[in-house]
């Protein structure tokens, strides 16, 4: 502990000089009640601004000198907490006299009073109130129950997330049963597309069930699954996407013959419904087709433009949409078709 005023101003010139951290004593000295050693801190406190202020005013400037080095920079911060301890002396710039009152007035009259556990009391640091914390952690609750539990904004998910995470519609049963099977389980899909195509249902089922026998004999993949290519849709340079080779009957100048030929491939029934609709709009030859004012013309047009080589193709598929028709109205589920025996050109 520093035992006088003037140890006390040597001490505070020497760890100004060498250490700010030896001011450390210096604090022990001040609270000792020592005036003359709460005047050295206070003097000392005010050298350090003042050195602080030089300090910020020389990395302030424009620029390095010509000449200067690491020895010449050493040299002027030396210099400069000279200046700081002469600016100090004497009145210095008034902020050791406001040290002064605030380090006194914390200070006991009577260094003896240190003794006191009062005293000591009132020199602890002051300590959260436990009554703050209660009322903190009633007010987080209330904020909580008060909170809006509306709906809140959704975050980003991608395409990819989002076709993960939608209901996934349950796999069809392939291939059908029986020829009610096969209506039973392809009549909604026949339904959307022929809305889209402006006519009935029943002339997409008779033409799908010419090409595939009921279901029995769609064009399956090298693993033997099927490719649901229900239309008998080949796969040529406009199709990019996956196809399987098989064998087909076609006519040519009449003359049926085998033929080995690429069909489109579709994950399922609904896709191969989709690119039927597409492959019959978007194909400038079948526009009389789809001008047609009943379902017999639609699939006479269709024959007339090319889509199968089969010279009773649409005899054929009118043939079976009866077929069907009639046995609806009976209520029977026993319904005979004309094997398929024509595919349809690309």
């Amino acid at each position: 502990m520093i035992g006088s005023g003037v140890d006390t101003q040597m001490q505070a010139r020497a760890a100004m000089a060498s250490d700010p951290s030896g001011l450390q004593d210096l604090a022990r000295g001040a609270r000792s009640g020592d005036q003359k050693g709460l005047e050295a801190v206070a003097r000392e406190f005010e050298a350090m601004l003042i050195g602080q202020m030089l300090k910020q005013m020389r990395e302030a400037s424009l620029g390095d000198g010509l000449f200067d080095n690491d020895q010449s920079e050493m040299y002027l911060e030396m210099q400069d907490q000279e200046f700081a301890k002469a600016m100090s002396q004497g009145d210095g710039i008034g902020l050791r006299d406001a040290l002064m009152r605030q380090l006194s007035a914390q200070q006991p009259v009577d260094p003896e009073t240190l003794n006191d556990p009062d005293r000591q009391a009132a020199l602890e640091m002051p300590r959260r109130r436990s009554e703050l914390d209660t009322l903190r952690a009633l007010q987080g609750e209330a904020e909580s129950e008060l909170r809006p539990v509306g709906p809140q904004r959704p975050e980003a998910v991608s395409p990819e997330a989002a076709r993960e995470a939608a209901p996934q519609p349950a796999p069809i049963a392939w291939p059908p049963r029986d020829a009610a099977d096969f209506v039973q389980t392809l009549e909604p899909l026949a339904r959307d597309a022929a809305a889209e195509l402006g006519v009935e249902p029943g002339i997409l089922l008779a033409q799908s069930a010419l090409e595939t026998g009921w279901g029995q004999h769609v064009p399956s993949r090298a693993d033997g699954q099927p490719s649901f290519n229900l239309f008998g849709i080949k796969a040529d340079s406009r199709w990019d996407g996956d196809r399987v080779s098989v064998g087909t009957l076609e006519f040519r100048e009449g003359v049926a013959q085998r033929e080995q030929a690429r069909f489109r491939a579709y994950a399922d029934p609904s896709e191969s419904f989709s690119d039927y609709v597409d492959f019959i709009r978007n194909n400038p030859r079948y526009h009389r087709a789809l001008q047609a004012g009943d379902d017999a013309q639609y699939i006479r047009e269709l024959q007339d433009a090319g889509y199968a080589t089969d010279p009773a193709y649409a005899d054929k598929v009118l043939r079976v949409r009866d077929q069907m028709a009639a046995h609806r109205d009976s209520g029977s589920t026993q319904v005979a078709a004309d094997a398929a025996v024509t595919r349809t050109k690309g």
